[in-house]
């Protein structure tokens, strides 16, 4: 008996020097368990969310040429542009046009008199300042004066929420593989099907593509739109969180170029 245990205890250390007798597949990646959601104490019953994202050479892009500032990061390639709240009940009633609503935002409850900008803590000031694009006027500012302040949110945890969706984003393999295919020209086709397979299958315009024109007349990639359910941030970015815009918003082509910084 004694012969047989000590046979089975060599055994044993002998699989666990060899890291187990059996094949194992890789564990999967940790999930998600933060938990994100806004509350907008004013105009809060709106339908959805668009979580813009920028695709930072592109976002910079223009006719006339860059449209950042000389001290724009050239890290992360992804970026946060915002997260804008759809048009509050009050306004659809008042048959206000959803075009003056992107137009205009907060200051149709405000007028045009500028909301003081938010005080951030020193680790979310750093950490906008990376990932907001430099625009030659305080992007992170007209967010908060046109996208956020009329509905009474806390301007941290707004940004705080905003940045951490992001971040869900580029670390999805659709995101390290779009940052793959910099300075290549894509099929926006392919670009949908690499989200999709991150997110299971997306409702109609759950993901839209804006392109911007170099002053050669290129269509280039600057932002990538996602439109969430209010109530859902948390399921980001899976199928769970998303809904079928109600415009149609994407002026990508079939194919345009994924720029790089310089080109």
């Amino acid at each position: 008996m004694r012969a047989v245990q000590f046979l089975f205890s060599g055994v044993m250390a002998a699989c666990v020097l060899m890291s187990g007798c059996a094949h194992h597949p890789p564990a999967p990646p940790p999930a998600t368990t933060t938990t994100l959601s806004l509350a907008a104490p004013q105009h809060g019953d709106f339908g959805h969310y668009t979580l813009a994202l920028t695709w930072q050479p592109g976002f910079c892009t223009g006719p006339e040429g860059s449209s950042c500032q000389a001290d724009q990061p050239k890290t992360p390639l992804i970026g946060l542009h915002g997260l804008w709240a759809s048009r509050p009940s009050d306004l659809i009633k008042a048959q206000v046009p959803v075009t003056t609503w992107w137009r205009k935002g907060c200051s149709l409850y405000e007028g045009d008199a500028a909301s003081s900008p938010p005080t951030f803590s020193k680790a979310l000031s750093h950490r906008l300042s990376e990932v907001v694009a430099h625009t030659h006027s305080d992007l992170v500012a007209h967010e908060y004066s046109k996208h956020v302040h009329c509905f009474g949110m806390d301007g941290e945890q707004f940004f705080s929420v905003a940045s951490q969706l992001r971040d869900r984003f580029e670390q999805l393999p659709s995101a390290r593989h779009l940052t793959a295919e910099s300075g290549m020209v894509i099929e926006k086709a392919d670009l949908t099907r690499q989200i999709e397979a991150d997110t299971g299958p997306l409702p109609e315009r759950g993901v839209q593509f804006q392109c911007n024109k170099t002053p050669q007349g290129q269509s280039v990639l600057a932002q990538i739109w996602f439109t969430l359910k209010p109530d859902s941030l948390s399921s980001f970015p899976k199928t769970d969180a998303f809904m079928s815009s109600p415009q149609v918003q994407d002026n990508c082509p079939a194919r345009f170029l994924v720029p790089q910084w310089g080109n």
